[in-house]
């Protein structure tokens, strides 16, 4: 039985287990309640010389006869009392403790969940052993206190140190646990809404047997589940397993079948059409190329055109303008005539739509007011962020406070500045972090005991492999890792958090760097939150202008410049250290703020003190986080720009209707379904997936496109889109429409970019200044709509809570969970190619105006060497035609002195055809089965039959057509040019097929 099915029968019928985590947490809260409650019927209870917590825990780290002497005075009795009566109190959050992990065990979903409650059992009881021992230590040296060895009270504080090392995480841990099958169990069931009202819940595919043909009525599957990850070793369930039979045993073939299913209503097509990625550059070279194949009949003859990034600006523009749902008020009646573009004429030249967009090119901001908006967004965004941030801060400085206040551990009143504590004026530099040296000694002996014992355990379980030859058993593993995490514990509340304290507490008082008081951290945040805003501003915006030789290398100061070829790049060391030196100064912020608050804690009102924690216990599960990125904004933005129909406006002409963002959805079922003489469009983007084995070699991210029919990639599975519509809340929603399929594939700011530094995509995610969305997986709701409705199944979000955020900042993106990070199709391929060859195409034509570093095409070379190592397609160009695409590979013009410049610039054509081989024959329209294909290759260069306004721009515009995609501020100078660019594209590369067919 595969292990989901199995886990669901176990807790169906789980057998004695839950009845004893009943049982253990019943006696439990009871003893705990009788400690508590009973304490004044105890007749020790009565003496006001009765000690109090404070002093049994100073008790607990005496570290020699003489200190606790001191405590204890002539109260030993009272205070042996309450060592006997601690047992009862040990017992009972120890069963609690065993109680809720076992639950966890149990009922927790996720494997790693399930994992992480099995090492809790472990910690609960080390602390409890740890607590009995310090309890025993202490007893046998009260009674003989006058000649008790001190190394009985060292053991006292060794397992105290230990015992609250534990606790606060132990704590922590059985909340979240006990909370979260709380709500899991009140709350509603996970559940998947299939399209047919007669299904009990979404019909489950797997895309193996639709693959081999295994598989019956396939045709009307709401969720195609993907296959397993190669990572993942345990037994798969039926609905992800590969058949039995019929498996291929040439490779290629195999990854053909696995990546490239026969998706329902997506047959092979005679023509389709790819345009890249590249911002507002590429969407004009995209209108233009979308004219000329028109014009040439192509795009009437294609099937599907897949889009990335500002290559979807204009198929999603081209999609709104054809789409057959009409604008209506809020009683929904016309507002006007609204389908008046045809697929013959939409975004002709010179038509409404086309002149609608060459006046908004500058689609982010295009006047002060805009500016002031985008500036609003940007800077609302990042105090969110770095608010939630230094809520974090500091309420773990509340809570070190509260620890360090009741464990000896730090003396906090060392660092405040003299006249705010008693005792004599002792400089902090000159202070001891630690007020008992014996203290400190003994943390550091057991530290370094504890590694120790951990390489002891280790070495011995390699002497036993050696002897035996087999290998480690899991236990040890574990053991090993326990001890050592116990050592790295005791590490940060006895060394690295001291430290901490006392480095801010030395900065501020004798080194005077910072202001000692409240105004001198909140000065330091808002000097952080400028630096972070300004940082993030300048890395995004950041661009440069690089010459290049023919061959490629960088040239040199004194290069000659009618030899070189300008372009613009937004990557610099410049760059790479701005987002460093503002990492850390953020890392600063946060660490003095923890310092401040630990010291400076006891004197806030109590609202402070008890609101904090309470903040973040409610904020961050309520707040949306994409909400108040860059997400929502740019969704607009572009909607405001591209978003348009054809319609009679009031005066009775005929111009460009913008679409009402507000009160008109532009859902993916119903305003991208395909428009005849029109091809289905495909908007491709990825999912940001941080498993090496899932993703392709060198990319975080996999395939993930958005279309009227389906969502989802390969990795991921596909889902139908009125299931997913149906299915995620109203707020997630919103992301699944054509607007933010557009807004999604062109996500190029991300936290997870692949090709941009660490520090970069940190700093994005850290500031807010971040695109992309988190849509639904389609695996996890394959999940659920098998086996779900149950209690014990995670329910899909409603919001996109911190801990989405917080995924981004640390870079971890699991293929199971809930939701998935979409960003730009770029992070991928950039072309669309892949996803073109999974619909199985005889003819594509690829219109390529990406930022390539020349001479060759090196987006191009990506998207070849994926389709092979995706698929199992090759693709295969004739060298002496693709090398026509190198600058500098056309015979100069004349005259030659001028035009010099121009000539190092020139290739000897802009489109080029190669061959298709596909891994097994496919049924095109109107043929029989077939392995070979042609793909068109249409290239963003300069060739000397280009138009003379063309040839006069790049003469004036050296960058021309390779300007920075963070270019963003097109005028309708450079739109025009563009697109007049992307027109000679699009008629060469009709010419080119033509000539290929011939």
């Amino acid at each position: 039985m595969p292990p989901v099915q199995e886990q669901i029968r176990r807790r169906h019928d789980p057998g004695l287990a839950p009845w004893l985590c009943w049982g253990g947490l019943i006696v439990g809260l009871a003893l705990v309640l009788s400690y508590l409650l009973k304490l004044p019927f105890n007749p020790s209870f009565l003496d006001r010389d009765r000690p109090g917590g404070r002093e049994e825990l100073r008790l607990q780290f005496a570290s020699d006869g003489k200190t606790a002497l001191g405590i204890v005075g002539e109260h030993i009795e009272l205070f042996k009392d309450g060592l006997w009566l601690d047992y009862v109190f040990i017992a009972g959050y120890t069963l609690v403790l065993l109680a809720v992990f076992g639950f966890g065990a149990l009922y927790l979903y996720r494997s790693v969940s399930r994992r992480f409650t099995i090492r809790g059992l472990y910690v609960t009881g080390a602390m409890a052993v740890a607590d009995i021992c310090e309890n025993l230590f202490l007893l046998g040296s009260l009674n003989r206190l006058g000649d008790a060895p001190d190394g009985h009270f060292e053991g006292a504080a060794y397992c105290a140190l230990v015992k609250w090392s534990l606790a606060g995480p132990l704590a922590v841990s059985a909340a979240w646990i006990a909370s979260t099958l709380f709500f899991r169990l009140i709350l509603f069931r996970a559940k998947v809404k299939g399209t047919l009202p007669s299904r009990p819940r979404a019909l489950v595919r797997s895309a193996h047997k639709i693959a081999e043909g295994t598989q019956s009525r396939w045709d009307d599957a709401d969720i195609i589940a993907p296959p397993a990850a190669p990572h993942l070793s345990k037994p798969l369930p039926d609905w992800s397993a590969p058949p039995a039979s019929r498996r291929p045993t040439d490779s290629a073939r195999a990854r053909w079948r696995t990546r490239a299913p026969h998706l329902p209503g997506r047959g092979p097509a005679a023509v389709g059409i790819c345009v890249s990625g590249g911002g507002i550059r590429s969407a004009s070279v995209t209108l233009g190329a979308l004219q000329a194949l028109r014009e040439a009949k192509v795009l009437a003859r294609a099937r599907y055109l897949v889009s990335v990034s500002g290559g979807g600006y204009m198929a999603g523009a081209f999609q709104l303008a054809l789409t057959h749902e009409q604008p209506q008020d809020k009683q929904g009646q016309p507002l006007a005539q609204a389908d008046l573009a045809q697929p013959e004429d939409a975004f002709a030249p010179g038509s409404p739509e086309e002149d609608h967009i060459r006046r908004h090119a500058k689609y982010l901001a295009d006047n002060p007011r805009e500016m002031l908006l985008a500036l609003g967004t940007v800077l609302r965004g990042l105090l969110v962020s770095l608010s939630a941030l230094a809520l974090v801060f500091a309420v773990a400085g509340i809570y070190l406070h509260w620890f360090y206040t009741l464990l000896p551990v730090i003396d906090l009143d060392r660092f405040r500045p003299w006249c705010d504590r008693p005792g004599p004026r002792v400089p902090v530099c000159e202070a001891k972090i630690i007020p008992h040296l014996e203290l400190y000694e003994q943390a550091l002996n057991s530290i370094l005991g504890l590694f120790a014992l951990s390489a002891t355990v280790s070495l011995a379980a390699s002497l036993i492999r050696i002897l035996n030859g087999k290998s480690r058993p899991a236990w040890v593993r574990s053991t090993v890792r326990a001890i050592v995490g116990l050592a790295l514990a005791i590490t940060a509340y006895t060394v690295l958090l001291p430290a901490v304290i006392w480095f801010f507490a030395w900065l501020a008082q004798s080194q005077q760097v910072i202001p000692n008081n409240g105004g001198g951290v909140s000065l330091l945040g808002a000097i952080t939150a400028a630096a972070t805003s300004l940082g993030a501003l300048f890395a995004a915006a950041h661009k440069s202008v690089k010459k290049l030789k023919p061959d490629g290398e960088k040239a040199g100061l004194f290069a000659d410049g009618d030899k070189t070829i300008s372009i613009q790049s937004s990557t610099s060391w410049v760059k790479v250290v701005v987002c460093w030196l503002v990492l850390l100064l953020v890392a600063f912020f946060g660490l003095a703020l923890l310092a401040w608050v630990a010291v400076y804690a006891d004197g806030w009102d109590w609202p402070w003190r008890w609101g904090l924690p309470l903040a973040l216990l409610i904020l961050p599960f309520v707040i949306d986080q994409t909400t108040f990125s860059l997400h929502p904004f740019y969704r607009q933005r572009l909607a405001g720009a591209f978003a348009v129909r054809r319609a009679v406006l009031k005066d009775g002409s005929v111009g460009a209707l913008p679409y009402d963002y507000n009160a008109e959805p532009t859902l993916l079922s119903t305003h991208a379904r395909k428009v005849d003489g029109f091809p289905q469009v495909i908007f491709a983007a990825s999912a940001a997936i941080s498993s090496r084995n899932r993703t392709a070699p060198g990319r975080p991210a996999v395939p993930f496109a958005f279309a009227s029919d389906y969502i989802g990639g390969p990795d991921t599975g596909w889902v139908r889109t009125t299931t997913m519509e149906q299915t995620a809340h109203p707020l997630i929603g919103r992301d699944l429409t054509v607007q933010s399929a557009v807004a999604v594939s062109g996500a190029a700011f991300a936290s997870s970019m692949g090709t941009q530094t660490m520090a970069f995509e940190r700093l994005l995610a850290l500031s807010n200044l971040r695109l992309g969305t988190w849509v639904p997986n389609p695996a996890y709701l394959a999940e659920i709509a098998t086996y779900g409705p149950d209690w014990t199944m995670p329910r899909l979000p409603r919001v996109r809570r911190l801990r989405y955020q917080l995924q981004e900042l640390a870079g971890r993106f699991s293929d199971t969970s809930p939701l998935l990070l979409c960003t730009d199709g770029g992070h991928f391929d950039n072309l669309g190619l892949v996803e073109m060859l999974r619909l199985r195409c005889q003819t594509i034509y690829v219109i390529d105006s990406s930022g390539d570093t020349p001479p060759l095409a090196t987006t191009l070379a990506q998207a070849v060497t994926l389709a092979y190592e995706d698929l199992g397609v090759v693709i295969k160009f004739k060298q002496e035609e693709i090398l026509k695409l190198v600058p500098g590979s056309a015979d100069p013009i004349h005259p030659k002195e001028p035009m010099v410049a121009l000539n190092a610039r020139f290739s000897a054509d802009c489109a080029v055809v190669g061959d298709i081989i596909y891994p097994e024959p496919v049924m095109f329209p109107g043929g029989k089965p077939s392995t070979n294909g042609t793909i068109i290759f249409a290239k963003a260069n300069l060739t000397p039959d280009m138009p003379y306004e063309l040839l006069s721009y790049a003469l004036e515009e050296k960058a021309f057509p390779r300007q920075s995609t963070s270019d963003q501020w097109f005028d309708h100078t450079q739109f025009d040019a563009y697109r007049a660019l992307g027109h000679h594209l699009g008629k060469a590369a009709a010419r080119a097929a033509d000539v290929d067919s011939d």
